[in-house]
Formats: structure tokens, sequence, C-alpha cells
């Protein structure tokens, strides 16, 4: 009976003490907190960053499918950054959003809420065409173009036309496509040169 005080005593020094060091184990905060749309639905699936500016530590977490998010263990104090943005898997239609001068207490959530704004999207298409020297629809035929500088440099005896029609492919003679030499018309200098016996 006479150590029942001491006992008793010694149980409450030993409960006491158990509450201190669970007190002191504590050493860090938490954010937690809700991403809404313009229309405050749920967002899901986005990503939300916490940098903490003095150290530069990050700390990440995803909104879940009712847009609530927490992220447990993060450093107590701030300035903190936090910014949510769209992921790759899901909220990918809106806009990052940030929020600055966050604070997070000791053993404590810091509750924040964010409204995501829809992304804006346009579509720019750019054509780019190269216009063809052989192939467009001014040519209704095979043509060969011979240069000033060519005949001036072509090996001829005469400069007659024949040394000069013989460039084209499609000549033979004065015979052009295949047709009768009669069947083609030759202008040289823009003056009718269709009957070379004339």
């Amino acid at each position: 009976m006479k150590h029942l005080p001491r006992l008793a005593f010694s149980l409450f020094a030993l409960f006491a003490l158990a509450t201190v060091v669970s007190a002191q184990g504590v050493t860090t905060g938490q954010l937690s907190g809700r991403v809404l749309d313009s229309q405050q639905q749920a967002v899901a699936g986005a990503s939300v960053i916490a940098i903490h500016l003095p150290s530069g530590t990050t700390y990440e977490g995803t909104t879940r499918a009712d847009g609530k998010f927490s992220i447990p263990g993060m450093r107590v104090g701030g300035p903190y950054s936090v910014t949510v943005a769209p992921s790759s898997t899901g909220a990918a239609a809106f806009q990052p959003e940030t929020q600055d001068d966050i604070t997070v207490n000791l053993g404590g959530a810091t509750d924040l809420e964010f409204t995501m704004r829809n992304l804006a999207i346009s579509e720019t298409v750019t054509v780019v065409a190269k216009s063809d020297t052989v192939f467009n629809s001014e040519r209704t035929g095979s043509a060969t173009t011979v240069s000033r500088e060519t005949i001036a440099s072509l090996p001829t005896l005469n400069n007659r036309i024949d040394g000069i029609i013989r460039l084209a492919p499609e000549a033979r003679g004065y015979s052009v496509g295949g047709q009768d030499s009669r069947l083609n018309n030759i202008t040289v200098d823009g003056a009718y040169f269709n009957n070379s016996f004339g």
C-alpha cells in the first residue's frame, strides 16, 4: 500500500515523458488543398509542385479524382511557391496557376485552393509551296529555250538555224515532236521561217 503513491507517480511521469517525446518527433508540416476548374468542377490528375524558395527544395503531388491533394513531410516555414500545372496524363486543357508566399506550419496542414482556367487552343497551319518551271498550267507541250550565251558559244560555221534547232531534243531537222516540218511554225527574230527553201 505504501508503494502505491510511488507507482502512481512513476506511471504519471512515464506518460508525461511519452507525450513530450511524441511532441518532439514532429518536425514537418504539410500542404493540402483542392484544384477546381472555372465551372467549380474537380480537376483530377493535375501536378502540384511546391518549391521552398530559400533552399530550393521541391515537393510534388498529384490531385485525386475529387480534385484534392496533400503533400506531407514538408520543411516548416517558407516562403513557398506552389504551382498547379497540367500533367501528361490528365488536366491537359488548363493553364498553370501559381500562388506565392505560402507558409507551412509545424505539425499542421496549410490549405490552398486553386481555380484553373481553360487553355485557349489555337492551331496555325503553314503551307509552303514551290513553283515548278517544268510543270505548270501555262505550258501546253514540250519546249526548249536556248539562251543567247548558248548560241554564241556553239561551234558552228555559218550560224544557220539548222545548227540551233538540233539543241531541242524533240526536234529532228525541221520536224518537231514527230510532226511533218510543214506543220510546225518556226519563227526567227519574229519572222516566219516555215519554208527553208523560200
